[in-house]
């Protein structure tokens, strides 16, 4: 059992400079990302699909007035998420929440909650260079810039993929692209959200009609980094049995407050057709 007890945090000035420096971060960048993943309704399982129906393609004419229309078979494919439990937990010894300055059970909270949501971050932000597949991938030549955004964009609307589409950022990709909107001379207005600076949101701004959220988690692969923009709600999927909490439990024996933070989810991705890699040096 690890306990945070008073030889853990018996230095109040380095405690105090911890509690004051840990909340604050970019990462997880709690990007809201389920406004944009498609979620399963599921069962008595840990595993739950997604279908997606084949494309029909375009009717054809009859012969004539007399020839009988044929019959078409529609076609689906299925992809499945499978749920896992995660977990984190903190132990705090009465001795240091008696003598301690701080209110060191809310910080325990404050840990598990945020340690269960940089999982869901996490798991989220290494499916972005996973559209692949089909070769799905905008390169920039070096940093990202604003038209390898809408190139990214354009390959979506040319494989016929509906709106509304996502970005899902590295920082260091938010950053050029805020960098190149505020120094371009285009006669598209360059200032406002785009060139600000952002907080610990996960929010970036909108540009020409893109949702952008960022995250530090992002992949990073042989020397480039792996966002993407994707159609929301088609192209990634979960399957949550059940969402964050945090739950305390009492152990008398060891004179501690547990404090215990869990969920049970799966992510799939549903449509590599419907998501494109974005790429740039890291």
């Amino acid at each position: 059992m690890a306990i945070t007890g008073k030889a853990a945090l018996d230095d109040s000035v380095a405690a105090e400079v911890v509690e004051a420096l840990m909340v604050p971060e970019l990462r997880p960048a709690f990007t809201g990302w389920r406004s944009f993943i498609r979620f399963a309704v599921g069962g008595n399982s840990t595993v739950a699909s997604f279908a997606l129906w084949g494309d029909p393609g375009a009717a054809a004419a009859p012969g004539d007035d007399l020839t009988e229309i044929t019959s078409t078979a529609l076609s689906d494919s299925q992809v499945s998420a499978t749920a896992a439990e995660v977990g984190f937990r903190v132990d705090v010894s009465d001795l240091i929440r008696e003598t301690h300055a701080s209110d060191v059970y809310a910080v325990a909270a404050g840990m598990c909650s945020k340690a269960i949501q940089e999982k869901y971050e996490t798991d989220i932000a290494a499916m972005m260079d996973d559209f692949t597949s089909n070769s799905n991938t905008t390169t920039a030549s070096s940093t990202l810039t604003p038209s390898d955004l809408l190139s990214a964009m354009s390959a979506l609307e040319q494989r016929d993929i509906p709106k509304p589409y996502v970005a899902y950022l590295d920082p260091k990709q938010t950053g050029e692209l805020r960098d190149e909107i505020a120094f371009s001379t285009a006669t598209l207005a360059t200032g406002g959200d785009a060139v600000q600076p952002f907080g610990d949101s996960g929010w970036f701004t909108t540009y020409m009609g893109l949702p952008i959220w960022q995250s530090s988690l992002t992949v990073t692969t042989s020397g480039l980094v792996g966002g993407a923009v994707f159609a929301a709600n088609q192209a990634l999927g979960i399957y949550e049995i059940r969402g964050p909490r945090v739950e305390t439990q009492r152990d008398a024996s060891y004179r501690t407050l547990e404090f215990v933070g869990s969920a049970a989810y799966g992510l799939a991705e549903i449509s590599d057709t419907r998501g494109q890699t974005l790429k740039s040096a890291a």
